[in-house]
């Protein structure tokens, strides 16, 4: 394994162990705010972002389906946030798996 290979790894490992621990971290935080009288106020004003918003938080999706807490908006930013780390997942396994080209010697003559 080359220098650069470990060096790689030892990146992708690191930035990973950040990542996870933000969500974790952002987990726990949701879960003892969950219920309290902390939990954000949502703005219900009449503009089209807001009722956008309400809209979506009062799908299906983050009131039945996806509801491991009672705030829809905990709901909607955890599905978010395990979407975008299965996204970098996906990237990252596609990336290690194709070989790296190295440029040796001029690119262009």
């Amino acid at each position: 394994m080359s220098d650069t290979q470990k060096t790689h790894n030892m990146n992708l490992a690191k930035r990973w162990t950040i990542t996870i621990g933000i969500f974790l971290i952002v987990q726990l935080i949701f879960i003892a705010v969950d219920g309290t009288f902390l939990e954000p106020n949502i703005n219900d004003s009449d503009n089209l972002f807001a009722r956008t918003g309400r809209w979506i938080l009062d799908s299906k999706l983050f009131t039945e389906w996806i509801t491991p807490y009672s705030f829809p908006f905990f709901n909607m930013f955890m599905t978010i946030h395990v979407i975008a780390l299965l996204i970098q997942a996906v990237q990252d396994v596609i990336s290690s798996m194709l070989p790296k080209n190295k440029k040796e010697g001029s690119a262009c003559k």
